[in-house]
């Protein structure tokens, strides 16, 4: 279906039953498992939003995170009072140095969306640390990356392939987990819509993930802010209630703002797509933390 047209689809769809249900049969297939539509509303305001679904049982399908800088717990010498826990990369541009082959330094992998993660901090004057020290808990492949306690809301995928969101994950697990990032809040649980905290309350870009009650389906939503005559962000029960018309039960509201960032990689262009918009001019802010989803050969 030509662009235009899926885009006028949803668009109906949204202002007749108030994005009750999302119809995943009209998205796009930008990849193998992987769907995705634009949403535009009016109502209760001006939104742009991208909604994407992942079939967890794609063959060969695999997550990866940011890992330990090689660093990894030195003085950051731009900011004395953290250490330094992962160095600050766009989106894109990790799904890019993931792909490039081993011999020229990347991973070799053929990984199909990326999407920023955990929020993380220093977050002071003039914005431009290299290196970061993400929030709540990070694991990649069993190795600890941070671990600030207590964990509020925890997006896992075990070793056996269970993706899961969790308020906590218990120490004895740590080595079990493949990949764990932390969010702010859990804003959707067993089908019911949370308040969160204060970070959930204003209106402003969003990112989320949700997951299916089967947990078949990964949903990843974002909502564009902050940005008079094109969108104007969503609070953390709007962006719930988008994952809930996606088809999920559970949900877990990541690090929004100007770091929201979702891409997918293009076949016929060869390269990261980035799909939401962080600002006008294009602007791509590096983040302290990534989550990658890849398809291992078979």
């Amino acid at each position: 279906m030509p662009y235009r047209i899926l885009l006028l689809v949803c668009f109906l769809c949204c202002r007749l039953v108030g994005i009750d249900a999302i119809d995943w049969g009209k998205a796009a297939e930008v990849q193998t498992g992987v769907r995705f539509l634009r949403l535009e509303l009016e109502e209760p305001r001006l939104q742009k939003i991208c909604l994407m679904r992942i079939d967890l049982r794609t063959e060969g399908l695999q997550f990866t995170g940011t890992a330990r800088d090689p660093d990894w717990g030195k003085p950051m010498p731009d900011y004395d009072k953290a250490v330094i826990r992962t160095k600050r990369v766009r989106t894109a541009d990790f799904m890019r140095q993931a792909r490039r082959p081993k011999e020229e330094g990347g991973l070799g992998l053929n990984m199909i969306v990326a999407a920023n993660s955990a929020p993380w901090w220093p977050w002071t004057k003039p914005f431009t640390h290299k290196y970061a020290h993400p929030a709540g808990l990070g694991i990649l492949n069993g190795e600890v990356i941070c671990d600030s306690r207590p964990h509020k809301a925890v997006f896992v995928v075990y070793e056996d392939g269970r993706v899961d969101i969790v308020s906590a994950v218990p120490e004895e697990e740590y080595g079990r987990i493949r990949l764990a990032a932390s969010g702010f809040a859990i804003i959707l649980r067993d089908g019911e819509v949370l308040d969160g905290g204060d970070y959930e309350k204003p209106l402003m870009p969003r990112i989320a993930y949700g997951l299916s009650e089967d947990r078949r389906w990964l949903y990843i939503v974002t909502v564009d802010g902050r940005q008079p005559e094109w969108s104007l962000g969503a609070t953390g029960r709007e962006t719930a209630e988008l994952l809930v018309a996606a088809g999920a039960v559970d949900g877990i509201n990541m690090d929004g703002g100007g770091s929201a960032t979702l891409c997918y990689y293009d076949r016929e262009k060869e390269c990261p797509v980035m799909v939401n918009r962080q600002t006008r001019k294009g602007y791509q802010r590096p983040v302290g933390s990534n989550i990658g989803i890849y398809l291992e050969s078979r």
